[in-house]
C-alpha cells in the first residue's frame, strides 16, 4: 500500500509560445532523439546519473545507506516497524516492499535464537563463576586446616608448644622413676590382719619397674575377702596434657580412674560406685563403693586411689556379704584394710 503524500504537480498546461515548448518557433529547435540510438549510452546527462535521488516528504532526498553502515541502518529501518523506515509517497517507487525473498529468516525469527543464546553464555558465565568460587573456598579451608596443624595460625600465637617451647621428654626433679615390688610393700602383719586365716594364694599378676600389682585372697569359710594393690610410676610421654610430662600422666589416668567409678562402660556391667573421701591420704585421693549383685551372691568391694606426683596407688578389697555359706564381711573392715594398704604403698614408694 502506497503511503505518504504525492509531490504537488501544477494543473496549467505550458503555455504555447513559452521558452521549452516543442512548438515554440522563437525557441532552438532540437532535433528529434531516436530512443534506439547506442551513443546515449555514452554521453548520459549528469541528471539521469546515480548522483539523483528522489525526494521524499519536506523534499529530502532519500539516500540508500552507505556500504560500511548497510547493516547498522538495516537494523534501524526494521526496528522503525512497517509504518515506517524507507516508505515513501505513492506513486513515486519509493515504497520499500521489505527484504527479498531469499534474505534468509526475518528479524523476528532470529530473535527468540538470539535471545536464546544469550541467556546460554549469561549461564555458562554464572556457572563459570560459581566454579572458580568453589575452588577458592576449598584452597582457603586447605590452607586453614594446614597453617592450623602447623600452629601457625594468627590467633593461635604461642599456644602449640613445640620441643624447645615447653614439652617435658625428662622425668624432673621430684619425679619418680620406679615403684617397688607390691608383693613386698604390705607387710605380713596388715595382710593377716584384715585377712584373718591363711591366705590361700598370692598372685604377681604385674611385676615391673616403673609398675607392680599384687593379689592376695582369703577363701575359708565364712570369710571371702581379696585385697589388690597395684602401683604405677608414669613416663614423660607427648600423649599426656599439659606439658607432657610423668607428672601430667598421672593426673590423666588418675581422673580416668574416677570417671570410670562414676561411670563405668556398660561392657563391665559394673554398678556405679559411691564416693568417698581418703582420711589422711590429701586432695589427690578418693574412696569407692561398689556392691555387685550375682546370682543370689552379694559382694561389696571398696576401692581407694591416690596419686603422689607421678605415681599412681590403686587399691581394692572386697569381701562376700552373704551367699554360699559365706559372710557377712562389713564394708567398714574393708575400707580401713583398703587404705592401710595404701600407707604402705605408699611409704615404700618415698
Amino acid at each position: 500500500m502506497a503511503q505518504g503524500y504525492p509531490p504537488r504537480r501544477s494543473a496549467r498546461l505550458p503555455a504555447r509560445g513559452r521558452r521549452g515548448y516543442p512548438d515554440d518557433p522563437a525557441g532552438p529547435q532540437r532535433p528529434p532523439v531516436d530512443a534506439f540510438d547506442d551513443r546515449l549510452e555514452e554521453d548520459v546527462p549528469p541528471w539521469a546519473g546515480p548522483g539523483i535521488y528522489p525526494a521524499g516528504p519536506g523534499r529530502r532526498e532519500r539516500r540508500p545507506p552507505a556500504p560500511a553502515r548497510a547493516d547498522a541502518a538495516g537494523v534501524g529501518a526494521r526496528r522503525a516497524g512497517p509504518d515506517e523506515g524507507l516508505a515513501g509517497p505513492s506513486g513515486t517507487g519509493e515504497e520499500w516492499a521489505g527484504p527479498p525473498e531469499d534474505a534468509g529468516e526475518s528479524p523476528q525469527e532470529a530473535g527468540p535464537d538470539r535471545t536464546q543464546g544469550r541467556r546460554a553464555a549469561t549461564r555458562a558465565r554464572k556457572s563459570r563463576r560459581r566454579v572458580l568460587a568453589a575452588g577458592g573456598l576449598v584452597v582457603v579451608v586447605v590452607l586453614v586446616v594446614v597453617l592450623g596443624l602447623t600452629g601457625n595460625l594468627p590467633w593461635q600465637g604461642h599456644s602449640a608448644p613445640s620441643a624447645s617451647d615447653g614439652l617435658v621428654t625428662t622425668f624432673q626433679p621430684g619425679e619418680f622413676q620406679s615403684v617397688p615390688d607390691a608383693c613386698h610393700a604390705v607387710t605380713a602383719a596388715t595382710v593377716g590382719q584384715y585377712l584373718p586365716g591363711k591366705v590361700s594364694r598370692v598372685a604377681q599378676s604385674v611385676s615391673g619397674v616403673t609398675q607392680s600389682e599384687c593379689t592376695w585372697t582369703l577363701d575359708a569359710r565364712p570369710d571371702f575377702r581379696v585385697l589388690t594393690v597395684d602401683s604405677q610410676a608414669y613416663t614423660p610421654s607427648l600423649l599426656s596434657s599439659g606439658d607432657g610430662s610423668a607428672t601430667f600422666g598421672a593426673i590423666d589416668a588418675y581422673a580416668q580412674q574416677l570417671q570410670t567409678l562414676q561411670n563405668p562402660p556398660r561392657s563391665s556391667r559394673a554398678p556405679r560406685a559411691q564416693l568417698g573421701a581418703a582420711v589422711g591420704l590429701g586432695p589427690d585421693a578418693f574412696t569407692a563403693l561398689q556392691v555387685f549383685h550375682v546370682g543370689r551372691d552379694t559382694t561389696d568391694e571398696v576401692t581407694v586411689v591416690i596419686r603422689d606426683r607421678n605415681v599412681l596407688i590403686i587399691v581394692t578389697m572386697q569381701g562376700q556379704q552373704h551367699g554360699g555359706g559365706f559372710g557377712p564381711v562389713p564394708v567398714a573392715t574393708l575400707r580401713a584394710g583398703a587404705l592401710a594398704a595404701v600407707h604402705e604403698a605408699l611409704a615404700g614408694i618415698h
